[in-house]
């Protein structure tokens, strides 16, 4: 197994569905990936939107009873048989055609990278979640680009060779939004190991974050309780402007 894509997801069937397809669509090689899914104690309508994919020989889905929050990261990860693990958010709803072979490319030629992510599709609605321009300095070899810069978990990929050596740390640390699993991982990776962390300028997914895309596919509510039991009290203020 090369690749091993892992999806976490609660309560989001909507954004989820469109994500595991797209991702279904856009996978090159089916017999060196895999694609987990971990429904982290949905109550909406998730299963049913997973049951559509327990005979896809890709897709292979972890079902739990109870919201272990980011850190059910940590079982997530240890699913995974790959070579690289790509984290990939459920609102990511495009990605790019041979997705496992991009990373796969990338990782083998920016040795000095531990954790890429895809550059994200920006418009009127959302910027992605990544950050203004002037937090990134492109970083090129030979036809390759990377924006070397602060790099969120929205389609990123680590190689499990470089988790292994910092994943004790990663497991006795707690997650939650203020310390997600994207930030420790390059956190980590640079303090232990250091290595860089960059987008690949390129190649693009639509990471359809932010209220409006929430407004659209129904899980507005959802949104504001997220951020109501983690006491970011800022993001409950600009999700309810669109209720």
């Amino acid at each position: 197994m090369k690749v091993s894509f892992v999806i976490l997801t609660w309560n989001r069937y909507k954004f989820l569905e469109r994500c595991i397809q797209e991702l279904v669509n856009s996978i090159d090689d089916e017999l060196n990936s895999e694609i987990i899914v971990m429904d982290n104690g949905s109550t909406d309508k998730t299963p049913e939107v997973l049951n559509r994919f327990v005979n896809n020989n890709l897709v292979k889905i972890i079902r739990r009873k109870k919201n272990y929050g980011l850190n059910a990261y940590k079982k997530l990860f240890k699913q995974a048989s790959g070579e690289y693990v790509v984290i990939v958010d459920d609102d990511v709803l495009n990605f790019p055609k041979s997705v496992d072979k991009i990373f796969i490319d990338y990782m083998t030629s920016f040795q000095d990278y531990g954790f890429l992510a895809l550059n994200v599709i920006q418009n009127e609605f959302t910027n992605g979640a990544k950050p203004e321009p002037s937090f990134y300095v492109d970083d090129t070899k030979e036809d390759k680009t990377i924006e070397q810069g602060p790099t969120g978990g929205w389609c990123s990929c680590f190689r499990v060779k470089d988790y292994s050596k910092i994943r004790l740390r990663f497991l006795f640390t707690n997650l939650n939004m203020k310390r997600g699993e994207d930030g420790l991982i390059t956190k980590l990776l640079y303090k232990k190991l250091g290595l860089k962390s960059g987008i690949i300028k390129k190649e693009y997914c639509f990471h359809a974050c932010g209220p409006y895309y929430a407004k659209e596919f129904g899980h507005l509510d959802r949104e504001i309780e997220k951020y109501k039991n983690s006491g970011l009290k800022n993001f409950i203020d600009i999700y309810k402007q669109y209720k």
